[in-house]
């Protein structure tokens, strides 16, 4: 569960008129409102809609979780980030407040303030969220809070809990609101019920109205898609697979088949465009070829969204940092998804999706080891949607399991340098459950979970995790896997006050001369917590001048050098700041 104050307002839809009334009427009678339904039909959607259209009819924007009065709503969506020992504290900071705050203070900030609280999408932790409605209606059966009454005080008309899930909580306090899927017409008249896509269409630009795609999208889809050809309906309904924004690279990997050239898909991106299916959320700068280039980094189409006549089979062996970009509006998405199942081409477009999505992972962790690291952080970011996605969607079998434990593994730099720890462990730990083959992938995964444990002080846990990766290195004949253990022991010798130990893994890493210099963190790393445990170790010979590091191994793990030394990768400093000795707060930036 995290607070996600930082997304958009939600957009506008169409078809749901007679529910948003009814929904808002509830709400305005009932403290507890449930709103169930099937996966994907649009409930956090039309609530988040209601919440929004009460707030600013009652002339304050909702949304804000600062606490300050009139504040609308506080919301916190339940889907990956937390276990259940943590729904009361995410609740707390999506509200402003501490986040050891007890629950019946959360309720009564909330209540003074005339807060809505909304817990989305709670079927992973729903007894802990079950268990947190209660607690907030002990205060009272909702209310504003009375100062003269005490602090335990809530009158009618107050505080408002909104859930949104698949099933009822159970709560006797409950009132349940069903959504059930709109019809859609398809072709020739097949009525199906579409489902919502998981990450609606955000508004156009500040407050302006949404682009015309999604206005011909949303209340005529038979009519844009009968103006398609069969081809561009395929690429359409493939295209509903992406959760979010996406390049003509992307669109050429997920749409692109036997049945369908990278090329076709391409001019297909086209053709939707200009009838109104697709929205055009970025325009590219032009295709260029990097002078410094990562080698096997993914080729773009070349698509001019502006003139689909321009050929795109010279494709340059790298994309442009700002390439177009798209979005397949939420009606049109649910279209083509519904039509996808029912062609029975889901399993194989989603397996499609999420070896697109390892691709973007592998050129992500090469560009980390590159020059400039924010190409990484960037291309990283701008995929997030795409990533977390093929990092949750349950596999298709064992080898798609595997894909996405390979992602996984590409990402150690987003979990382990940028301040993304606890979501690559919780990613981590449901992937090594579902992937349980003895695999090399896995050894390597299992160390990365082993390393995070280190940096985040759960020896025991990183203790347990790194004896099985070195046990599964050993297997696949892995040296490098065993060298990056080596380094965490090294680490957590460390943190245990044992230098001598320590210095033995760590000389270890960093004497390693590694195969594949891509993943993981390198000698440079190594080198520098060496040098606190020796400095620990031999205080006297500690200010003797070091060697000079071997600069191919030190270039291959992305440090760089300089007229006055190497320069070490900043993720190393942060392992030395950790460790008990009082060495590690000298000066190791240059070594």
């Amino acid at each position: 569960m995290s607070a996600r104050a930082e997304d958009p307002p939600p957009p506008g839809i169409a078809g749901r008129a007679a529910e948003r009334s009814a929904l808002r009427g509830l709400l305005a009678r009932t403290p507890l409102v449930t709103v169930t339904g099937p996966a994907n039909v649009g409930k956090s959607t039309l609530v988040r809609t209601v919440l929004e259209e009460a707030a600013q009819d009652a002339g304050r924007p909702g949304g804000r979780p600062d606490g300050l009065p009139g504040g609308g709503f506080v919301r916190v969506g339940c889907r990956e980030d937390v276990d259940a020992a943590g729904v009361t504290a995410a609740l707390n900071r999506a509200a402003g407040l501490p986040y050891d705050t007890p629950p019946q203070t959360l309720a009564v900030h909330c209540a003074r303030r005339g807060l809505t609280v909304l817990l989305d999408d709670c079927d992973p932790v729903a007894g802990a969220c079950g268990w947190l409605v209660r607690q907030l209606l002990r205060v009272g059966v909702g209310g504003a809070f009375r100062p003269e009454a005490g602090t335990g005080a809530v009158l009618a008309a107050g505080l408002r809990i909104v859930v949104t899930a698949r099933q009822p909580l159970g709560l006797g306090a409950e009132r349940v609101f069903t959504v059930r899927p709109l019809p859609v017409a398809w072709g020739g008249g097949t009525t199906l019920f579409a489902l919502s896509a998981p990450f609606d269409m955000p508004r156009g630009a500040g407050d302006g109205p949404l682009p015309a795609s999604y206005d011909v999208a949303v209340r005529a889809p038979a009519a844009a898609l009968g103006a398609c050809s069969p081809a561009d309906r395929l690429v359409w309904a493939r295209l509903s697979v992406l959760p979010g924004d996406f390049d003509g690279w992307l669109a050429g990997c997920v749409a692109g088949r036997s049945d369908v050239s990278a090329q076709e898909a391409a001019a297909a991106l086209g053709r939707l465009l200009s009838a109104s299916v697709l929205a055009l959320v970025r325009v590219g700068g032009g295709v260029r070829q990097a002078p410094d280039a990562a080698p096997g980094a993914r080729p773009s189409p070349g698509l001019v969204p502006a003139d689909t006549s321009v050929a795109t089979t010279a494709a340059p062996p790298f994309r442009s940092p700002h390439p177009p970009r798209y979005r397949l509006p939420a009606a049109a998405r649910a279209v083509g998804l519904a039509h996808l199942r029912a062609a029975g081409e889901e399993a194989a477009t989603l397996r499609a999706f999420r070896t697109a999505c390892a691709a973007l992972a592998a050129e992500a962790q090469i560009a980390w080891q590159g020059s400039d690291r924010r190409v990484a952080v960037h291309l990283a970011e701008t995929e997030r949607h795409h990533l977390h996605a093929a990092l949750t969607l349950p596999p298709q079998d064992a080898e798609d399991a595997l894909t996405a434990l390979d992602i996984a593994v590409s990402l150690w730099f987003r979990w382990a340098a940028c301040g993304r720890r606890d979501e690559g462990r919780a990613h981590l730990a449901r992937l090594l459950r579902q992937s349980r083959g003895d695999t090399a992938v896995r050894a390597r995964a299992l160390w990365l979970a082993g390393w995070l444990a280190a940096q985040d002080h759960a020896h025991r846990t990183a203790e347990s995790l790194l004896d099985r990766a070195g046990r599964a290195a050993a297997r696949h004949a892995d040296p490098d896997t065993l060298a990056r253990v080596a380094h965490a022991r090294g680490l957590l010798a460390l943190r245990r006050a044992d230098p001598r130990t320590a210095a033995a893994h760590l000389r270890r890493a960093a004497e390693h001369t590694y195969q594949d210099a891509w993943y993981g963190p390198g000698p440079a790393h190594s080198q520098v917590l060496l040098a606190v445990a020796l400095a620990a170790q031999e205080p006297r010979e500690a200010s003797a001048p070091a060697p000079p590091p071997d600069l191919a191994s030190v270039a291959a793990t992305g440090a760089t050098t300089t007229g006055r030394g190497t320069v070490t990768p900043p993720s190393a400093h942060g392992e030395a700041r950790g460790s008990p000795f009082s060495g590690t707060h000298r000066g190791l930036h240059l070594s």
